[in-house]
């Protein structure tokens, strides 16, 4: 009999897994344990806080698949499209800033070695189509205010009311500008780019970037941007042979309550519903959010499967309590299931705070991640009739923090980690360690 992870005999009292659907999705990958490694092209060399097209112009695809085979992982998880929209693909549907097709690259570096390729595309958040597209950006129902910069780089507040555009300043991603190239250059390549600059890293954990400041867009799911979208995934499908298609930021956007309230999703809430004092006031209005969500999920499952009906379809989960994965996300787990084969909790508990900064960073951790697993024991039959394959982050933890995370949260299927660029090389050791002591290559399927 097969020794149980610790994950496994951990959360076994708690879900009651969905054993074809997992063995499908270990056939699909050929491994009984997936070990998986993501990789954000755009990001820059280290961290997530940078947006870098001329990185990604130079990114070694041969090096990356050499060096994942060098430390046993059998998966590399690319995000092919990220909150800014480049596509990083040959595509003749979205805007490619790069010219070059990274995923075909990594396909063809990866045919004679043992990585499945598994690619993820950010959805709602889409900062070029925001820019090309306002009209289908998701707009206030009420009042508040959203954070941005003047001219000296000094943090500042500005108001917005029902009817206003929800794009504002990119809370973590900013864009260095070379000596001796323009601005206006710049911006030209990234439209929307501001010609704003944070001066300083910021105090919370998801504003740490230095730099000029880009807009980003949340756009409206009820907008004809859910066809772009479907669109773009039957091209990659279409066109490569990926073994799962996941979708990230498959969501509203978590940081306003009254979104999104275009006349799009007014007259549809009225529709259904009738009463307009129900928006943003009511169990039916939530309601509404999770549907919308859960329609677009099916739309891009349909088209998915309709070219490759063995392609994993996936989405990525932001994990919380029901008040704000329901209310401010519109994920429902059970409804999205409903369509998906798999499901990717995005647990990032060190995120919040790291031994490394300090024992008050360390206390907050270790409460994220004891947060986590209380969270996940009482949420996770939501997750029923899907395969769970969390993800979790290697990139501002430490050894122990990371090795901790992946210990705990392999739900019986394998990890995924988070990223490739900026995972130290005390890490990178230990993880060929953990791939052969605790998987073993025999579990790996290599």
């Amino acid at each position: 009999m097969k020794k149980l992870t610790y994950g496994e005999e951990f959360w076994k009292k708690y879900w009651n897994p969905p054993v074809e659907l997992i063995e499908k999705t270990r056939k699909r990958f050929k491994a009984e344990k997936i070990f998986a490694m993501g990789l954000m092209p755009v990001r820059g060399s280290s961290g997530f806080r940078k947006l870098d097209y001329e990185f990604a112009k130079k990114l070694p695809t041969q090096e990356i698949i050499n060096h994942l085979e060098e430390h046993h992982f059998n998966v590399l998880g690319i995000v092919i499209k990220d909150t800014d929209g480049a596509c990083m693909w040959d595509t003749k549907i979205g805007w490619n800033p790069t010219d070059r097709d990274i995923l075909g690259e990594f396909i063809d570096a990866g045919k004679d070695s043992n990585i499945r390729i598994m690619v993820s595309m950010t959805s709602m958040n889409d900062a070029y189509q925001g820019n090309l597209h306002p009209e289908r950006v998701s707009i206030h129902g009420g009042y508040g205010n959203h954070v941005d910069y003047d001219e000296k780089g000094k943090t500042i507040k500005i108001k917005y009311k029902p009817g206003d555009s929800t794009t504002h300043c990119e809370g973590e991603m900013r864009v260095d500008i070379p000596s001796r190239v323009k601005f206006s250059d710049v911006q030209r390549k990234i439209p929307f780019l501001q010609e704003k600059i944070d001066a300083k890293k910021g105090a919370a954990r998801d504003a740490r970037g230095e730099g000029y400041v880009p807009t980003t867009s949340f756009m409206c799911p009820n907008s004809d941007h859910v066809d772009y979208l479907v669109d773009l995934a039957g091209e990659v499908v279409k066109k490569y042979k990926v073994e799962a298609f996941f979708a990230d930021y498959i969501r509203y956007d978590g940081s306003f309550t009254d979104i999104c309230c275009c006349e799009r999703c007014v007259s549809k809430f009225i529709k259904q519903y009738g009463d307009p004092r129900k928006i943003l006031k009511s169990a039916q209005w939530y309601d509404f959010k999770e549907d919308t969500i859960a329609s677009y999920g099916n739309k891009l499952s349909e088209r998915i499967k309709r070219i490759d009906s063995d392609c994993i379809a996936g989405w990525f989960s932001l994990p919380g309590p029901p008040i704000f994965t329901r209310n401010r996300l519109g994920q429902n787990w059970t409804k999205l299931g409903q369509y998906m084969d798999s499901v990717s909790p995005m647990i990032y508990p060190y995120l919040t705070g790291t031994r490394d900064d300090g024992l008050w960073w360390a206390f907050l951790g270790w409460l994220a991640y004891r947060y986590s697993i209380l969270n996940m024991k009482t949420r996770m039959k939501e997750f029923k009739n899907q395969a769970i394959l969390a993800i979790t982050n290697s990139v501002e933890c430490n050894v122990e923090e990371m090795l901790k995370q992946m210990r705990t949260f392999d739900f019986g299927l394998g990890i995924a980690l988070f990223k490739y660029y900026g995972t130290s090389k005390a890490q990178w050791k230990a993880l060929k360690t953990f791939a052969l002591e605790e998987y073993g290559l025999k579990t790996l399927g290599l």
